[in-house]
């Protein structure tokens, strides 16, 4: 091969390889790009993001209100008005005149003006401020539902790979089964085995088949879950990425310190701080009300008339004012003073569910922290328990192979090493959850 072309190969198979790796990973799916993915694309934190941005708009809205108003008005167009025609006396001179050319005018007008708050009461002061807060309190809502959407996509994604492991512990033991079958036929066959041992294994293969089925449908069933979750569907060749577990490790802080790591970050704790906030702020909004507004206005313009034959009764006037305008609402018919005792309620009624909130959180976080703990624990005996069951089955398949073992015994192991496996992995995965739960539950990731 000349070195042109050989070069040219080696270049082309490279490009191969690395579309062909590409293809490979964009085939699987991590948990931390299911987070990012559902963070972008589920419907609840779109919705929440918007209605976060929505706030920010009023936000700039209620900081306009300290900026003047300029305004600019034109017109230009014909305007015609029939002219009276006077007759003068005799005494006077006789004669007639027209008040005004029979004839369209040619109008054009325009002014400019600029209206500036001054003083309302402290109104637009609290306005602004209730808009500050809002638009916070939209973040916090975000940031609740991003913590809820990552907590479901992380509890989804692990049900799903625990529910694929599931399947493929349940397909090991069918061949296991199978095996054991042919190894009971000629036992059987050889006038070695029973009828009996025979009947035992096929009843044994079928249970373990209507196992698989439903398996498979749980495997389904989890899909579903996740991908509503992800807030988008599946590709039929994407595959989940086996996640990598390093030592499980529990939680090195005690109950207490969670449980006041959860009141400075839950989002709907401050949620509640913020909405006592804009109560008290809504009450000071309302007694404005009792107080005058104050406001300047400058304003200028021109006004022109032409009538195109008749040149001296052409008009050009100019005219512009500056002034303070006044507002006070002596009497409003005790709209105010209703207005401020329905805050004060409001007022009050969100203090009153200080301690429903507080009891609330406290038994999320310690219920998710006792969940940890228990989850930890779990794993230690449930390895433990898959570790003695697997090496019982390994002695139970020799010493089955060998005719010194009863049918029965083998199919016993074999069972117990099936639900120590499944066990184990539910521990892990559940081990996995918890740490995310709690996560969830203290508002941020100490785990």
């Amino acid at each position: 091969m000349k070195p042109i072309k050989k070069l040219g190969f080696i270049i082309c198979l490279g490009f191969s390889v690395l579309s062909l790796a590409s293809n490979v990973w964009a085939q699987e799916l991590n948990l931390t790009d299911s987070i990012n993915i559902a963070l972008t694309k589920n419907p609840q934190v779109v919705q929440a993001a918007e209605k976060a941005n929505s706030a920010y708009a009023r936000l700039g809205q209620a900081a306009g209100n300290f900026l003047p108003k300029v305004s600019l008005d034109a017109s230009v167009g014909k305007n015609y008005i029939q002219p009276m025609t006077i007759v003068l006396p005799p005494v006077l001179g006789g004669g007639s005149f027209s008040t005004s050319p029979d004839q369209a005018a040619n109008i054009s007008n325009y002014s400019l003006t600029l209206r500036e708050t001054l003083f309302t009461g402290g109104k637009d002061i609290q306005g602004y401020s209730i808009a500050d807060i809002s638009y916070k309190a939209a973040q916090e809502e975000m940031r609740r539902v991003q913590n809820e959407t990552i907590f479901n996509v992380t509890s989804s994604y692990y049900d799903l790979t625990k529910a694929q492991k599931s399947l493929e512990v349940i397909n090991e033991s069918i061949a296991n089964l199978k095996r054991n079958l042919q190894q009971t036929q000629i036992f059987y066959d050889n006038g070695i085995g029973s009828n009996i041992d025979l009947l035992r294994v096929k009843t044994q293969l079928a249970n373990m088949e209507i196992s698989r089925i439903q398996a498979e449908s749980g495997v389904k069933i989890a899909q579903l879950a996740f991908e509503t979750n992800l807030g988008q569907k599946l590709s039929p060749e994407m595959k989940l990425k086996e996640e990598v577990f390093g030592n499980e490790e529990t939680i090195s802080l005690s109950r207490e310190a969670v449980l006041d790591l959860a009141y400075l970050n839950r989002p709907d704790w401050k949620q509640y701080t913020m909405g006592l906030e804009l109560a008290e702020k809504a009450i000071l909004l309302n007694y404005g009300n009792f107080l005058p507004s104050i406001t300047y206005l400058y304003s200028m313009g021109e006004s022109r008339t032409e009538y195109p034959s008749y040149g001296s009764y052409n008009s050009d006037l100019t005219n512009w004012r500056s002034m303070l305008v006044a507002s006070w609402s002596l009497f409003d018919g005790f709209e105010t003073i209703n207005q401020i005792k329905g805050s004060r309620a409001e007022l009050n009624a969100a203090r009153a569910q200080k301690q429903i909130i507080s009891d609330g959180i406290a038994l999320e976080v310690n219920s998710a922290y006792l969940n940890l703990l228990s989850a930890y624990d779990r794993i230690g005996a449930a390895r433990y328990a898959a570790d003695l069951a697997k090496r019982t089955l390994q002695i139970a398949e020799i010493s089955y192979r060998s005719n010194i073992l009863s049918e029965q015994n083998y199919l016993d192991a074999h069972a117990a090493n099936q639900a120590t496996q499944l066990g184990l992995i539910s521990a892990r995965f559940d081990f996995e959850v918890a740490k995310a739960r709690l996560n969830k539950a203290v508002g941020k990731t100490i785990i």
